[in-house]
């Protein structure tokens, strides 16, 4: 049961509560997509290749993992007290990536805002579901998710702006004085909530197997074309192991970071599956796509976050009608039909074609097929909480999120690189040139290196060479996303047909 520490729960103070919690959310999402489109011009000035850098998206993600534990420590200590802390990690984190001279630090700052994203995440949501209740729970919990999906949409816009107009830089600096405003404002609208009776106690076992699980498994993906295959299978193995013993240890365990029995709800299962595979869709598209603007159709950041809305921009209008139909006849339908339009989307992103209007229809197809689905997905997720909790389901539902970002790219990396170094070998191969060399015009691909650097290196046309490798190795990032997606059909005709239990509550 869940206890409020004082009676400050009037709508007014609560709907400013929902205020706070919004921007700060708004923070979390901006900064996991807003590097995406900066990724270029960071690595022009810091260095790194695309394995580097993409860690600065993924150290974002795979810390956010610990948003299970966000939940948890939250249910037990306090949400709004974990909230706070979650901002000031951001805050921290933000500070420190803006001061990076060199991936490394970059990198680090971008895992200490995971951190903070991983408590921030749980403990909004998990908030919003106990201070609202009835209809106005649903409404409260939809406008969350789409200013998630929102910031998530004006993410790239946002970087491509303020790289123009200012520097790669104020993307973190910016985080400072919002965050500190919204906390304040968190702070004092917001009553205090913990679950009443909770063990003080924290599963340090589970959260170890289980980040450690979900890192290794990043890791075998992300360099999976560079390692002699044993090393990818021993780290697969190594993986799956430690996440065997997160089961060994949560099914033990007195207090347990995860509930399993949570897990025994069909339409849960579905819903968390869902939800990972939407965010492991949308996070690789942006990812290259933000790539593909700027290093092969050469439009400047500001641009190309433009380019991008189309991509976005949908999910916010759709979201409303994905709510409704949600309400209407259930989580299953909406869904489904998304993740049949992510699948469609894919596939016209096999073929990038000659210019941008050919992007148009893959990325409006990509905006409505989450936005059908994201609401009724997160509603789904905390209808019946049980005995885990609102903290713990909303920390695993939002986890999916993160770790299907972070799939994404690792991925859709792993894929693109294989497939972009085995055409470049074969291009370049009556050229003399060595896998030094191979490595340096891979780094082109990243914007890491201009074009004009290495094409003494490439025979004939340097430039043609380049977007028809780009093209190609997009083409097969796309697959994974195509096979996730029909999967993602049948997971919600499967998980998530019927109807929950019947809210309770004033509305």
């Amino acid at each position: 049961m869940t206890a409020l520490s004082h009676t400050a729960t009037s709508n007014d103070r609560r709907w400013w509560s929902l205020v706070g919690l919004c921007l700060v959310t708004a923070l979390v999402w901006i900064t996991a997509s807003d590097i995406s489109i900066a990724l270029p011009t960071i690595a022009r000035e810091l260095g790194g290749s695309m394995d580097t850098m993409q860690w600065a998206v993924n150290g974002y993600f795979l810390a956010g993992a610990l948003i299970i534990v966000g939940g948890r420590v939250g249910d037990i200590f306090g949400r709004r007290l974990i909230f706070g802390i979650g901002t000031a990690l951001v805050i921290v984190g933000s500070l420190v990536a803006g001061i990076a001279n060199g991936p490394a630090l970059l990198i680090l700052g971008r895992v200490i805002e995971g951190v903070g994203a991983a408590a921030i995440l749980p403990t909004a949501l998990s908030t919003i579901a106990v201070i609202f209740t009835g209809k106005q729970r649903d409404t409260a919990i939809a406008a969350w998710i789409a200013v998630c999906w929102g910031a998530q949409a004006f993410g790239p816009l946002v970087g491509g702006v303020i790289v123009e107009t200012l520097n790669w830089r104020w993307i973190f600096w910016m985080n400072i004085p919002i965050g500190i405003a919204a906390m304040a404002l968190v702070w004092w609208a917001t009553p205090e909530t913990r679950e009443e009776g909770a063990a003080r106690s924290i599963d340090f076992p589970g959260v170890i197997t289980l980040v450690g699980g979900i890192f290794l498994l990043s890791v075998a993906l992300v360099f999976a074309d560079e390692v002699p295959l044993w090393q990818t299978g021993a780290t697969l193995a190594a993986s799956i192991i430690l996440i065997v013993l997160f089961v060994l240890i949560e099914r033990r365990v007195a207090n347990p970071i995860v509930v399993l029995s949570i897990f025994r709800k069909r339409r849960f299962n579905g819903a968390v599956s869902a939800n990972l595979i939407a965010n492991f869709v949308f996070g690789g598209v942006v990812f290259f796509m933000a790539l593909y603007l700027q290093v092969v159709e050469n439009y400047g950041p500001m641009e190309a976050g433009l380019l991008m809305l189309p991509a976005t921009i949908p999910i916010l209008i759709v979201n409303p009608l994905g709510n409704w139909l949600g309400r209407r006849f259930g989580a299953a339908i909406p869904t489904a039909v998304g993740m049949a339009l992510l699948a469609i989307a894919a596939v016209l992103l096999l073929d990038l074609g000659e210019n941008y209007t050919d992007l148009l229809a893959p990325f409006i197809l990509i905006g409505i097929g989450i936005g059908l689905q994201i609401t009724p997905c997160a509603a789904v997720a905390v209808e019946d909480p049980g005995e885990a909790g609102e903290g713990v389901v909303s920390g695993v539902f939002k986890a999916s999120s993160m770790i299907g970002g972070s799939l994404g790219v690792a991925v859709g990396t792993a894929v693109f690189q294989s497939d972009a170094r085995n055409h470049l070998a074969e291009v370049l191969a009556g050229a003399n040139v060595t896998q030094d060399q191979i490595g340096t015009i891979m780094s082109v691909l990243t914007g890491g290196v201009r074009l004009e650097d290495v094409a003494p290196d490439i025979p004939s046309n340097a430039r043609e060479i380049i977007v028809t490798v780009f093209d190609q190795a997009v083409g097969a990032a796309m697959w994974p996303s195509i096979a996730v997606s029909a999967i993602g059909v049948i997971i919600a005709v499967a998980l998530l047909r019927g109807r929950g239990p019947a809210r309770d509550g004033i509305e």
